[in-house]
């Protein structure tokens, strides 16, 4: 019997870490406080922008807001594949490619729906019907069957039926073309004409978006969205920051697209690119929010997992864990949302590692509390290597606390001069495992020096891997009473007559 049935859940609860892999998402999803906002009104929609960083639920958000979809009235349309050709270049990506993707997918979506209001598409006009033809076969003359079934998966929110209605008439390779002309008692355009109305819809995409809405709302939806989703997964932006924001720039920044009547853009971002996203940003025009998780929310997000993966019968981990002096003095769904540092998909890892440590060890019982700890090392040095790599790490294990100046590097640790200290802090700052908490005074100093921190709690862990877990948190962990920030400093090493300060929000702890 695996562990996880051990422990008491009926499937495991920490096998996906990608929210469009879990079916039952819908069960255990927390919703942001302004998650109604995004949602919006399908009757007047609005165009919104949320920023998040990896790992935070973006995608968990975006689809719960195609779950919404049909009770509201709106269909939704999910953009989140961007394919390039074998020469084309971020650089080189325009208004007119992202309208084109997504009046495809728009089309493929209202097909669909349609085939369910045979009667409406027998009482569309002569015009409209040309219309919807010339679509058809301009925008789908190359998409054979296989082709048209990638773009369903892509269509998160449409509902099954609509997959085995392209799968069971059309084939393999097949074009749709001729079968949806014939589905839908369209005639089709000759190929000269056909050409020459081509090449007018290059300039028109828009109007042609405002066509597409009219027909859509002929089959009851009230208004489209448009769910923009991972940018920054293609192998051209990857962990470029500026190359996603590229990418995405000539559909964020055109205001009257995003105004269009009808339609709602919903932007799901990478938060890396708000700097770049800055210069461009109406933000009194277009809404934008953070999603950032709280220790206190993770908890909850934990929670709801359990009891769903376990029917109810768990809501936390510390109580699968083995009773002992540890566990009575550490809460350990607490712990475990602390290293995950505001991140949903961190804390399934790290459950998922804590488990995995516990299986090597027994699976006749409950969770240890060692597993605990061995997991949440492995964890911690598996994720500071992901984002920064082994190089950083080991050089923050040399600096060996969480706390330090530059003297302390150049000095006491790497034996350089200041300026090399200087640019090593810099480019430890740019890769956001250390930042500056503040000033401090020093002796021998006629001026405040600059204080820099490990942010990541895992790096905190990994400078301090040899002390106990407990004894650890004992030692440094500081939640701030204003912002709620979890600082895992160690005071002492604080110079005297200098109050420990929030990494977050810079007022005193204590």
């Amino acid at each position: 019997m695996p562990l996880y049935e051990t422990l008491g859940f009926t499937n495991h609860p920490f096998s996906k870490t990608n929210a469009d892999e879990e079916p039952n998402l819908s069960q255990y999803f927390v919703p942001p406080p302004y998650f109604d906002a995004v949602v919006g009104d399908a009757s007047h929609p609005s165009a919104s922008v949320v920023l998040a960083p990896r790992g935070s639920g973006k995608t968990a958000l975006r689809r719960m807001v195609e779950s919404h979809a049909y009770e509201a009235g709106f269909l939704a349309v999910t953009y989140d594949r961007f394919e390039f050709g074998s020469k084309e270049k971020v650089s080189e990506i325009t208004l007119q490619y992202h309208l084109k993707n997504i009046i495809i997918r728009i089309l493929v979506s209202y097909l669909s729906y349609l085939s369910d209001y045979q009667d409406v598409a027998k009482k569309l006009s002569k015009e409209e019907k040309y219309q919807l033809s010339l679509f058809i076969q301009s925008y789908l003359g190359d998409i054979t069957g296989d082709k048209v079934q990638e773009l369903i998966n892509e269509l998160k929110s449409l509902p099954e039926k609509f997959k085995q209605f392209w799968s069971k008439n059309v084939g393999f390779m097949e074009s749709i073309v001729n079968f949806l002309l014939k589905s839908y008692e369209l005639e089709g355009i000759e190929l000269p004409k056909l050409k020459q109305e081509e090449k007018r819809l290059t300039e028109t995409y828009k109007y042609q978006l405002e066509i597409l809405l009219k027909l859509v709302q002929k089959i009851n939806f009230k208004s489209i969205y448009i769910l923009v989703d991972k940018p920054d997964e293609t192998e051209q932006t990857g962990n470029d920051a500026e190359s996603t924001y590229r990418l995405i720039q000539p559909l964020i920044k055109d205001l009257e697209l995003l105004g269009l009547n009808g339609y709602g853009f919903k932007f799901f971002l990478w938060d890396q690119i708000e700097p770049y996203y800055r210069k461009d940003a109406r933000p009194d025009r277009i809404a934008q929010y953070q999603l950032r998780w709280t220790r206190a929310s993770l908890m909850n997000v934990l929670s709801r997992r359990l009891i769903a993966f376990s029917g109810g019968k768990i809501s936390t981990i510390q109580s699968i864990t083995e009773a002992s002096q540890d566990t009575r003095e550490i809460n350990i769904d607490e712990t475990l949302c602390l290293f995950s540092n505001s991140s949903p998909r961190n804390l399934i890892r790290l459950c998922e590692q804590i488990l995995a440590a516990q299986a090597e060890r027994s699976i006749d019982t409950k969770i240890e509390f060692a597993a605990v700890d061995i997991g949440l090392l492995h964890f911690s040095e598996m994720l500071f290597k992901e984002n920064y790599g082994e190089e950083l790490l080991r050089d923050i294990q040399r600096v060996g606390r969480e706390l330090f100046t530059t003297n302390h590097i150049a000095n006491d640790v790497l034996k350089i001069s200041g300026q090399g200290a200087r640019n090593k802090i810099t480019g430890w700052m740019k890769s956001g495992a250390v930042k500056q908490v503040g000033t401090i005074n020093v002796t021998g100093s006629n001026r405040p020096v600059n204080f820099y921190c490990v942010a990541d709690p895992v790096g905190v862990r990994m400078i301090h891997r040899t002390e106990s877990l407990k004894k650890f948190l004992q030692n440094r962990w500081l939640p701030c009473a204003h912002c709620q920030k979890d600082n895992l400093v160690n005071i002492d090493l604080y110079p005297e007559n200098n109050p420990p300060i929030c990494q977050e929000c810079g007022r005193e702890l204590l």
